[in-house]
């Protein structure tokens, strides 16, 4: 059965998988904030940006297939209701590529950051807040971000399972939604059960402090290409 490929780490000898990943969630925290203000003209900027970057990178997007479905689904809804809400067609592209760049750069930070990267690169900044634990914060998170493509993946199990069953999802609509979404749910639970068994086995401590991912050089300067975006975004307005 064929794992799902979204959300996933893929090991890769790109600058951005060299990248400290503190400093790409930093980035993520500015362009997405960004975008909130933007214009057209401006988002038009940062999407080809980070289209670039994902063809740089090689990004497999042509091979997610049936998992951008959902995405796609969520971006017309955008334009639908923005568009009913009396908004002009500009705007109405415009949340809509707002939307669809966010999702890509999403998809650049998890196809290029391992986890357990992203969490011993933030636990040293968590730890410098007040009464946080930064390293058992970092591990919480560190789990959660290893749940994410799990979702994807139970979910293309099911929907492959079902296929394979020649079920008609069109004859049952209703009924079709509430079994698939318990199998999703039931499959879900028994993957994180299992996880947290093998993590009591092998006596997990969320608190143990790791060896942290160093910066380098070039993380200050892919943070200043993206310093350098925001200011252009802002100057096209």
């Amino acid at each position: 059965m064929a794992q799902a490929l979204i959300f996933h780490f893929r090991d890769s000898n790109t600058f951005l998988n060299h990248t400290n990943p503190f400093i790409k969630l930093l980035a993520l925290l500015l362009l997405c904030s960004t975008l909130v203000k933007t214009s057209i003209l401006g988002t038009l900027l940062i999407l080809i940006s980070v289209i670039l970057i994902m063809i740089i990178t090689k990004l497999p997007i042509v091979k997610y297939g049936k998992e951008l479905i959902f995405f796609i689904v969520i971006s017309s809804f955008i334009g639908l209701t923005s568009h009913i809400s009396g908004n002009t067609i500009t705007s109405t592209i415009n949340s809509i590529l707002k939307f669809d760049t966010a999702i890509l750069m999403s998809f650049l930070l998890a196809d290029s950051s391992d986890p357990s990267d992203i969490a011993r690169s933030l636990a040293k900044v968590l730890n410098h807040i007040p009464f946080i634990n930064g390293w058992k914060l970092a591990s919480q998170i560190e789990l959660t971000l290893m749940c994410i493509p799990m979702i994807f993946d139970v979910s293309q199990s099911i929907s492959e399972a079902r296929t394979a069953r020649l079920e008609n999802t069109l004859k049952h609509p209703i009924r079709f939604i509430i079994n698939y979404s318990v199998n999703l749910m039931d499959n879900l639970l028994y993957r994180i059960d299992e996880i947290a068994f093998a993590l009591d086995s092998r006596g997990y401590n969320p608190t143990i402090e790791r060896q942290t991912v160093k910066y380098k050089f070039t993380d200050f300067v892919f943070l200043l290409c993206v310093v350098i975006l925001i200011g252009a975004t802002f100057y096209v307005r």
